[in-house]
């Protein structure tokens, strides 16, 4: 839902915390960016392109292909957080992305994304930009000193990395930042318009599916893949099914092939009760090794859980790997920590068919279509799930 103007000022003071940025680097000091006024740059940017939308800015091209581009997410959390720095301290550097950049323009972007922008565009923007991970700018094209030609990327992120190197510096007056910042948050308004009417229709579509519409759509989502993607989903369902939220658990998916993109993260998809770790999943929708079995059990150990559920997906393998889950089983029994496999298939019949009456299978259909964004689902994942809910 897109809030009334009137209701972002009260919500901006809740969620902003005005923690100062300066940080000393050697002789240099990196510049502060308060983040109340960065609260209010989002807030006044908000309400003027809620009572009339900016059609263009001095860089739309650039904002347009950074919104559009393939796997671009994190350079549009920098696009947003070097334009609402910039109207905050006109000093800031936009290419900077660390207080430890040489530039006399440095400062803490992280924080300040962490902080303000990502609370303002899941909370006010609804998510528009999709979203899961608190702390955006902890991915690799946010971890170079400073945006330059020279960083690493590839496929969309090569071109919108290019654009954005050549065009932020080209930004050189107030009212030309204030415009693309205007511009971008037009185009963020209308994604988040789009994202409810879609969502609402969706709604629409599933109210009257049962559990056998529920199963062929899981059973056909499998089949797909998408990159791990659809494993991530269909487990998800099944969990909002077998462990209820008026139970105390919580269910929490994670970005796809993004292990540790949260702090917070134990598994790919962590399963808490009334707020304890209670259980990790890890998701394995391709081949996988003794190594990778190991590695994902130590991390789920060192994070304070006691149990770890491999669910292996259609395209695994898992036949040909099962054999050293008996070692791993009697090496982490040792270590008090419980190992167990599954595959996705066996899951899905065992629950569905043991909880019969406890399907609220519209309910766990309109969760799946809003997990998809949640876990940083690809465009074609997002038309599939969205196609396919729309048709039942």
């Amino acid at each position: 839902m897109v809030l009334h103007p009137a209701a972002v000022s009260v919500i901006i003071t809740i969620i902003v915390l005005n923690i100062p940025l300066c940080r000393k680097r050697g002789l240099l000091v990196a510049l502060d960016v308060n983040q109340l006024d960065a609260g209010r740059v989002l807030r006044d940017s908000y309400e003027r392109v809620s009572n009339e939308a900016m059609t263009t800015c001095p860089i739309a091209k650039t904002v347009d292909l950074t919104l559009a581009g393939k796997g671009c997410l994190t350079y549009q959390y920098i696009l947003l957080t070097a334009l609402v720095a910039k109207l905050t301290n006109p000093e800031i550097d936009m290419l900077s992305l660390q207080v430890d950049d040489s530039s006399q323009g440095a400062y803490a972007p992280r924080t300040l994304c962490k902080e303000v922008i990502y609370p303002f565009q899941k909370q006010i923007l609804s998510n528009a930009l999709n979203g899961n991970n608190d702390d955006p700018l902890v991915n690799k094209p946010a971890r170079y000193l400073r945006l330059a030609k020279s960083n690493a990327a590839r496929g969309d992120g090569r071109a919108v990395l290019n654009q954005l190197c050549d065009s932020l510096p080209a930004l050189t007056t107030p009212k030309d930042v204030q415009d693309t910042l205007d511009y971008l948050m037009t185009k963020l308004l209308q994604i988040a318009k789009e994202k409810k009417e879609r969502a609402d229709a969706v709604s629409t579509s599933v109210k009257d599916a049962n559990y056998q519409i529920l199963y062929k759509f899981l059973s056909d989502l499998l089949d797909q893949g998408f990159g791990g993607a659809a494993l991530v989903l269909v487990t998800y369902a099944l969990f909002l099914i077998h462990f209820p939220a008026h139970e105390g658990y919580k269910i929490i998916p994670h970005p796809v092939n993004q292990s540790g993109s949260s702090s917070r993260q134990r598994s790919d998809l962590d399963i808490e009760k009334n707020g304890s770790p209670f259980l990790g999943v890890e998701l394995k929708d391709k081949p996988f090794t003794a190594n990778d079995v190991a590695r994902a059990a130590d991390t789920a150990l060192s994070s304070g859980l006691t149990s770890l559920l491999f669910v292996s997906g259609r395209h695994s393998g898992l036949p040909s790997v099962a054999t050293y889950f008996s070692e791993v089983r009697k090496e982490y029994a040792n270590k008090g920590f419980a190992v167990g496999v599954i595959e996705v298939d066996e899951l899905m019949d065992f629950l569905l068919v043991t909880h019969p009456a406890d399907i609220d299978a519209s309910k766990v259909l309109g969760a799946v279509y809003d997990c998809v964004s949640e876990i940083g689902g690809t465009v074609e994942t997002q038309t599939w799930v969205y196609s396919k809910l729309r048709s039942l």
